[in-house]
């Protein structure tokens, strides 16, 4: 059985991913998101530091989310 906080991690990066997805810089579809107890972390790849700030901007505002930890690198 899976705990609850481990369910509640697995829905804040669900619901996380969608803000990006529905973001209008298309590259932020393909930035992955992993909570564990409740920081948030973003991973890949943008083509400037203001699509990681939107990003970031994006998700820090989603229900459980205590911290972002914003790993996205920038080419």
């Amino acid at each position: 059985m899976l705990s609850l906080a481990i369910v509640d991690d697995f829905r804040i990066a669900e619901v996380a991913m969608e803000r990006l997805r529905v973001s209008p810089y298309k590259a932020m579809q393909r930035v992955l998101c992993e909570c564990k107890h409740g920081v948030l972390f973003l991973r890949g790849r943008l083509f400037s530091f203001h699509e990681k700030q939107v990003a970031q901007e994006a998700v820090a505002r989603v229900s459980g989310v205590a911290q972002v930890v914003n790993e996205i690198e920038v080419d």
